[in-house]
């Protein structure tokens, strides 16, 4: 099957290689510290990191790995998500806490909002994290998505802007 692939300035963001979710499984387990839109450590991150993989297969899109140009090593994944039981799919992401993280991770989740809008088609795209995810919701913010203050949920929501290619600029 082949699988997009997306460049920016600095990064590419591809489907997970099996060594990708090899390495990503060994950091959450070993409880590195990450941002993300799920808190992943312990049994958790085997059920997630194996739902990673599948959701590529079963559904034909799923989260990127994240990878510097010049490197092999990812340093995070980004990229639509349908977690069982949700509601609407989301823009997901998990990123190791690396120097280079707070420069790359927006420049990432940018991209893959991208994707979502222009090639899936998504016209509401958003993200939800955990209450007490500082980093993340800041994260979120600098990519220029917006909190939801109405979500009744146990997560913060927010949505991110998608310019519909239907408007007009007012004469």
């Amino acid at each position: 099957m082949r699988t997009p692939v997306l460049e920016t300035e600095r990064l590419f963001l591809r489907r997970p290689t099996r060594s990708d979710i090899g390495a990503v499984f060994a950091r959450l387990k070993a409880g590195e510290a990450h941002i993300a839109t799920a808190p992943l450590s312990g049994a958790r991150a085997l059920e997630q990191t194996v739902a990673i993989v599948c959701h590529w297969d079963l559904c034909g899109l799923g989260l990127f790995a994240v990878v510097p140009k010049g490197c092999d090593a990812p340093i995070g994944l980004a990229g639509p998500w349908k977690a069982t039981g949700w509601e609407q799919p989301e823009l997901g992401f998990l990123f190791f806490d690396t120097a280079d993280a707070d420069t790359l991770a927006p420049e990432a989740l940018r991209c893959a909002r991208r994707f979502c809008a222009n090639v899936i088609g998504w016209n509401e795209i958003v993200s939800h994290v955990a209450l007490d995810d500082r980093r993340s919701a800041a994260l979120l913010r600098a990519t220029g998505a917006i909190a939801d203050p109405f979500t009744e949920t146990d997560a913060m929501s927010f949505c991110h802007p998608v310019r519909s290619s239907n408007w007009r600029r007012a004469a």
